[in-house]
């Protein structure tokens, strides 16, 4: 028996909790990972830049968010998940299939124009530009799965008006999303990429017969 508990209203001291509360925003740390990500790509990010960027130390990280590969799939289903609902968004309140497929196409023209921020400057669609060239298996198999499941939304969205022009008319949204999110990536700001954007719109409009 200790000394202490023989001694009448003293116990023993609780047990130190191991470890430190966070001391960082998540929602803060994820968008300085995503700066990070867009700006370099996957593979030019290291945890060390991750850690300089949230203001972390590698067991924070580790604790937080599992490793980069798992933090990468949080930010990429977070920029899926509110892209597919602007998607859905567009097809369901344009009054016709023309102007759903204008509203996609510049939206991405918005969404994807270059831009300065906190983590340095960048251009183009997350999931077709910041995993390019990727090493980590993984995560190239869950981009390609992200990039199919929004050709699906678009399918979905254009079969309900246009049937028989669905699988075109899906590639063809595809193909300008590619190419828009390509000079994006180049470079080119959200003034001039949106007219082109719209100007592409147009024309892709012509072939929505149905509408």
């Amino acid at each position: 028996m200790s000394l202490t508990a023989a001694v009448p209203g003293h116990s023993e001291p609780s047990p130190r909790l191991r470890g430190r509360p966070r001391q960082f925003d998540i929602g803060q740390a994820v968008a300085r990972a995503e700066n990070l990500f867009r700006s370099r790509g996957y593979d030019r990010v290291t945890l060390n830049d991750l850690n300089r960027a949230i203001g972390i130390n590698p067991p924070s990280f580790y604790a937080a968010f599992g490793s980069k590969s798992l933090l990468f799939k949080r930010i990429a289903d977070a920029y899926l998940a509110d892209w597919l609902a602007a998607i859905r968004a567009a097809f369901e309140e344009a009054p016709s299939l023309r102007e759903g497929l204008q509203r996609v196409v510049v939206d991405a023209a918005r969404r994807f124009a270059w831009r300065e921020s906190e983590g340095g400057a960048w251009g183009g669609c997350l999931l077709l530009e910041a995993a390019n060239n990727c090493s980590d298996a993984l995560v190239v198999a869950h981009i390609r799965k992200a990039r199919l499941t929004v050709a699906a939304s678009l399918y979905r969205g254009i079969s309900r008006e246009a049937p028989e022009q669905v699988v075109s008319l899906t590639d063809h949204v595809m193909l300008l999303l590619v190419g828009i999110s390509a000079m994006a990536r180049d470079g080119v700001a959200e003034e001039r990429l949106v007219p082109l954007a719209e100007q592409a719109a147009r024309a892709l409009a012509v072939h929505a017969t149905s509408a």
